[in-house]
């Protein structure tokens, strides 16, 4: 069976989108870090997103098919965006699921491949904690308060042990964490 992990960027205070996003991300960029990134990206082979997530980065990251980045990673991943509202996806290689969307991810989980990328998606992550089917949280984090911002985990969250199976520092203060449910 496949992993399906979560992938998301955040603030010490655990922002993972605020307006003054960029101060705190370029900051800390560092070629040991872009590397960490590509090494991440490259375990997958799905990248699951929710609407929101998927309509910020496709205009981008759909353009960058060649260089050293993680663009050509993500262009040959099979994407899925969750969405009720969007008729068409038009990232090369995407699927939209609606419906039950539980259901689908299952499925998803149950086909031949490498691991599945949620990347961000808040509000996605949240309807999917619980079900069982978050194998792994992958944080990084950035040296930064940023004191007000949308928090990856927002007040009313559900409780959750998690374990700490992985930690690694990067450049300019910069900690990549993976955490597992602790039941797993």
């Amino acid at each position: 069976m496949r992993k399906l992990w979560v992938k998301a960027w955040i603030t010490f205070d655990g922002v993972f989108d605020a307006d003054t996003m960029g101060y705190w991300w370029e900051t800390t960029n560092s070629l040991d870090r872009m590397q960490y990134i590509k090494e991440e990206y490259s375990k997958g082979d799905a990248y699951l997103l929710g609407r929101v997530t998927y309509e910020m980065l496709w205009p981008g990251w759909s353009t960058q098919t060649t260089g050293d980045g993680p663009g050509p990673i993500l262009n040959r991943m099979h994407k899925y965006v969750v969405s009720n509202t969007l008729s068409t996806a038009p990232w090369k290689e995407s699927t939209i699921i609606s419906g039950n969307v539980v259901e689908e991810i299952r499925k998803l989980k149950q086909q031949p491949g490498k691991d599945i990328i949620i990347d961000g998606s808040g509000s996605l992550v949240q309807s999917l904690m619980g079900t069982g089917l978050i194998d792994e949280y992958r944080f990084l984090v950035q040296p930064y308060v940023m004191g007000k911002g949308r928090r990856f985990f927002p007040e009313g969250t559900a409780q959750m042990p998690l374990k700490l199976v992985e930690s690694k520092p990067l450049s300019f203060g910069s900690l990549a964490l993976v955490y597992q449910p602790a039941d797993k």
